[in-house]
């Protein structure tokens, strides 16, 4: 078995959570309050911002052509995401210009940033891809009965194939590193990227 699969079917049970919480089920129902959504976009903003400067260093860590390739391009893919949450703030009439940063993110963009400051290539794609793969599998999981839901084009957004194939050129990057590294710290900072995950979604999730 692939070690993302392996990393990924270890920490099943987190994504189960993340996918059972009242913000994500909020979305699959269509019933979460705009005000969450609108919380939720601005902070996830924050949280783009720092995926891509975490792929800009993992691109200066590099040491070879074609991660640097894959990596420039998964850089590219959150650009555009952010160009999204834009268009999404304008619809959802959130103004990003007086946005704060709130502790569960505060908590996950420092994780990425530590990370991606000192830790090496492969440590941070293992920091990175939970996400990835998590937001690609939720979207799955959201897709039926789709067509009055008032959030429907973010579940398109991440049940589409070219997001999966995003997920999926990181995760090969990482199947396919060389180098020696500690299982053990791997498994480490996947479980955690999960537990921020669900944390995250857990702060939008208060309301009845």
């Amino acid at each position: 078995m692939l070690i993302t699969q392996k990393l990924w079917e270890s920490n099943y049970e987190l994504a189960y959570l993340s996918l059972n919480t009242k913000f994500v089920q909020g979305l699959r129902n269509g019933d979460l309050p705009k005000t969450k959504f609108q919380e939720y976009l601005a902070q996830d903003y924050f949280f783009l911002e720092s995926f891509a400067r975490a792929y800009g260093l993992a691109v200066s860590k590099s040491k070879n052509k074609n991660s640097i390739k894959i990596l420039s391009g998964l850089l590219s893919g959150v650009a555009d995401e952010l160009i999204m949450h834009e268009t999404y703030a304008q619809k959802w009439d959130i103004d990003l210009t007086t946005n704060s940063i709130e502790p569960a993110t505060k908590k996950y963009t420092d994780f990425l940033k530590e990370v991606s400051l000192n830790l090496s290539l492969i440590e941070i794609m293992c920091a990175m891809t939970p996400c990835m793969r998590l937001y690609s599998w939720l979207g799955k999981n959201l897709i039926n009965n789709i067509s009055e839901n008032p959030y429907k084009e973010w579940i398109l957004t991440y049940s589409d194939q070219c997001f999966e194939n995003l997920a999926k050129s990181l995760e090969n990057l990482i199947d396919d590193y060389c180098e020696p590294y500690d299982i053990n710290q791997i498994n480490f900072l996947y479980k955690r990227a999960m537990e921020l995950e669900l944390d995250f979604f857990n702060a939008y999730s208060s309301f009845s």
